[in-house]
C-alpha cells in the first residue's frame, strides 16, 4: 500500500480496514482498534465494499449521538489489556454489568456483546481475546452455535478459551457445551472462586494445547435433535423454592461489591419492568415467540439476583415451550402467572437492597 495513502488513513477519525477473502485484517489505521473496542458494536456504524478479489474494505464511524472521538481513551483498548482480555456474551444487561464488576475488580480488560453474532463481528474486526464467557441461550445465535463458528474461524482466533454460563442445571447441557466446543461449563448464578480459578486455569494455558500438551482437537458437530439437546429437567408440579434467596445475594455482594451489586439490582428491576409489559403484551397478542424468548431472559436474570420461585416457573414455562407438541393453556397460564409472580418478587428484591443500604448507613 503507498506510503503516502497510509499517512493519509492513519489521520482519519474513521476507522479503516482492509480484509483479505478469508476475513483476516491486512491493515487496520490506528482508529479501527480504538472504535472497535473502546466503543459499543450497537453503538457503531459499519459501510463495507467487497472487492473483485473476495477481500473487503471496511468503514467504522461512531454514531453522532455519542461523545466525539477525542473524548475516548484509548488506554482502555482491550488489546491493550496487562492481565487480560475477555468478552462477555450475555443478552442480558444485568448479568454482563455482575460479571463485568467482578472481573475488573480482578484486573480484567473487558468488551461486552449481547448475541452471538456480535462476537463473531468483534473477532473478525480484530480484538484478541484471551478468553470469552458465553451464555448458551442468546437470542438470533445462540452461544453455542457462535462457539461452533469460533472454532472453525481461520488462525490462532479459533483456540480462544471459552467459559459456557447457563442457568440449565443437568448434566446433559454440560455435555452437550463440550460438545460444541467449550472448554469449561460454569452454572449460573455465577460464583466468583470458581469463575476465577477456570479462567485463571484456561488463560494460563499455552494457546491450542490441552493442558497436557497435546494439540486442541475440534470436538465432532453435534448432530443430536433439537428436543434431544434441550436435556430438561422434569418440571416442578408447584412453587416450592422461596421467593427470595438470601445466600445467593449475600454471595452477589460479596463478588460483585456493595456498589457493583446495587447497580446490577438496579438494572434487573428497570428490564425486569420493560420485560414484563413486553410479556403481557404479547400475551394479549398471541405472540408466543415474543413471549418465549423474554421469559428465557427472565429465567436467567431471576436466579443471578435470588429470585428462586420466579427463575423456578420460568424454568417450567421455557420446558413447555420446547415440546414437540406445544401445549398452549399450559404455556398461555403459566405466562400469566410469570407476570403475576414477578411484581411481587421484585418488591421482595427492593426491601432487601434497602435493608442493606439502611444497614450500612447505621454502621456508619
Amino acid at each position: 500500500m503507498d506510503n503516502q495513502i497510509i499517512d493519509a488513513l492513519a489521520q482519519t477519525q474513521a476507522g479503516i480496514a482492509l480484509f483479505d477473502a478469508d476475513e483476516r485484517i491486512v491493515y487496520a489505521n490506528p482508529a479501527w482498534e480504538q472504535l472497535i473496542t473502546g466503543v459499543a458494536e450497537e453503538d457503531l456504524i459499519f459501510n463495507e465494499t467487497e472487492l473483485a478479489n473476495g477481500g473487503m474494505i471496511s468503514v467504522c464511524f461512531v454514531k453522532p449521538q455519542l461523545l466525539p472521538l477525542e473524548k475516548l481513551d484509548i488506554k482502555s483498548s482491550a488489546n491493550d489489556a496487562k492481565i487480560g482480555t475477555v468478552i462477555i456474551a450475555d443478552d442480558s444487561e444485568s448479568n454482563r454489568m455482575v460479571a463485568r464488576r467482578i472481573l475488573q475488580a480482578e484486573g480484567y480488560s473487558i468488551v461486552e456483546a449481547s448475541n452471538g453474532q456480535t462476537v463473531l463481528n468483534m473477532l473478525r474486526r480484530g480484538v484478541n481475546a484471551d478468553l470469552i464467557l458465553m451464555d448458551v441461550e442468546m437470542p438470533d445465535m445462540d452461544g453455542l452455535h457462535t462457539t461452533r463458528r469460533i472454532r472453525h474461524m481461520p488462525g490462532p482466533v479459533s483456540n480462544t478459551p471459552i467459559i459456557a454460563l447457563s442457568a440449565h442445571q443437568s448434566r446433559d447441557w454440560n455435555v452437550i457445551a463440550r460438545q460444541s466446543g467449550v472448554d469449561e461449563f460454569i452454572n449460573k448464578p455465577i460464583q466468583r472462586e470458581k469463575l476465577i480459578a477456570t479462567m485463571q486455569d484456561l488463560i494460563s494455558r499455552a494457546p491450542g494445547t490441552t493442558k497436557g500438551g497435546n494439540p486442541k482437537q475440534t470436538p465432532p458437530p453435534h448432530l443430536r435433535s433439537k428436543s434431544a439437546r434441550l436435556g430438561r429437567p422434569q418440571r416442578p408440579e408447584s412453587l416450592t423454592s422461596p421467593v427470595l434467596d438470601i445466600r445467593v445475594l449475600e454471595q452477589l455482594y460479596s463478588d460483585a461489591g456493595d456498589e457493583g451489586a446495587k447497580c446490577g439490582i438496579d438494572i434487573f428491576i428497570n428490564e425486569t419492568e420493560s420485560r414484563l409489559v413486553k410479556i403481557d403484551k404479547a400475551l394479549s397478542e398471541d405472540d408466543l415467540t415474543t413471549v418465549k424468548n423474554e421469559v428465557h431472559v427472565l429465567k436467567s436474570t431471576s436466579g443471578t439476583f435470588g429470585l428462586r420461585q420466579l427463575s423456578e416457573l420460568c424454568e417450567t414455562t421455557q420446558s413447555i415451550f420446547e415440546e414437540s407438541q406445544l401445549d398452549e393453556d399450559r404455556v398461555l397460564s403459566l405466562s400469566r402467572q410469570v407476570v403475576q409472580l414477578a411484581p411481587t418478587a421484585l418488591t421482595a428484591l427492593n426491601l432487601y437492597r434497602r435493608s442493606r443500604h439502611i444497614g450500612s448507613d447505621a454502621r456508619i
